[in-house]
């Protein structure tokens, strides 16, 4: 019964016979984005990013806000690397929020805490979507605080685009203040990127996955929210309402920090504008980033790196 569960369930989150749709670009072209995630949530991190940005091929990276001294944080390394973009790492599932739980209950444990991932999957269903709302925008307006242009936005562990009921707040606030975010469709549910190492799944996705299979009845009417009919139901409302975004979100990086690995993905990089998710303080993807061999392989392969400045124009 499990094996079947797990079969079903793979088939489901991970869309074995999903079609890429295709990249609005010049024909031929590819641009990549190299997004550091988690700026700002502690001074190892923030250093690993920086220096990812200043010896290796990070282009962007996104902050918390809802970590020790944010707008202190956001300042000053803006104030050091006035070309480094900043975007927002919008968070539900790490830490405190930024309001008082007591405005945000479905939100937050017994403890004020938000649920982590290992919980959060059980909790989704009950979170209630004007809570959501109210703290995504209370932390994009304490981000606006500092005066740091806000460059993009996404969310931690995907959490609004993997639970697709979520996804309106972060459509609304790419609209309202009218920056690019993250694509919603991680690039792994349409299975054309082999990587040796395996992975090229979210960590959140993985979770739900796993959910799925432990809590088969609880899971079923979750299933017409999550996976990629879902994913790319959201983008195509997104492209609709004129929400700029990467053609692609490449996650098959997380958990193959390996030069071979990062190489490989950049020679299976599909056409158009492209935004790999990193986190150079973990398991040595720093020093792969760094790596000059990664960058002549970039050039070989006449790969572009660029930034959110290229779904603007």
């Amino acid at each position: 019964m499990r094996n079947l569960l797990t079969c079903f369930l793979s088939l489901i989150f991970l869309g074995s016979c999903v079609k890429p749709p295709q990249a609005k670009v010049v024909h031929g072209e590819k641009i990549l984005i190299i997004n550091a995630d988690d700026l700002g949530m502690n001074d190892e991190t923030n250093k690993a990013i920086i220096e990812s940005y200043r010896a290796g091929i990070v282009t962007s990276t996104s902050a918390f806000v809802s970590f020790i001294d944010p707008i202190q944080t956001l300042k000053r390394i803006h104030n050091e690397y006035p070309n480094l973009p900043i975007g927002l790492h919008l968070n539900l599932s790490e830490g405190k929020p930024v309001l008082p739980a007591s405005e945000i209950s479905s939100l937050v444990d017994k403890d004020g805490n938000f649920y982590s991932p290992d919980k959060i999957i059980s909790k989704l269903a009950d979170m209630k979507i004007e809570e959501v709302r109210k703290e995504l925008n209370a932390q994009v307006k304490l981000f606006l605080s500092s005066g740091v242009p806000l460059d993009h936005i996404n969310c931690h562990h995907h959490i609004t685009a993997l639970f697709t009921p979520f996804h309106i707040v972060m459509r609304e606030i790419s609209l309202q203040y009218k920056v690019p975010m993250r694509n919603p469709v991680p690039y792994s549910i349409y299975q054309k990127m082999n990587v040796n190492s395996g992975g090229g799944s979210s960590f959140a996705g993985k979770k739900m996955i796993t959910y799925g299979i432990l809590h088969p009845f609880k899971s079923i009417p979750m299933m017409k929210k999550v996976g990629p009919t879902a994913f790319i139901e959201q983008e195509k409302i997104d492209k609709e309402a004129g929400v700029g975004m990467p053609d692609w979100f490449i996650d098959a990086f997380f958990e193959n920090a390996t030069v071979n690995d990062l190489n490989s993905i950049i020679h299976q990089l599909p056409e158009g504008i492209s935004e790999l998710m990193c986190h150079p303080v973990r398991l040595g993807e720093g020093k792969v980033l760094s790596n000059p061999d990664v960058r002549k392989n970039l050039e070989a392969c006449h790969v572009k790196l660029g930034n959110f400045d290229s779904v603007r124009k």
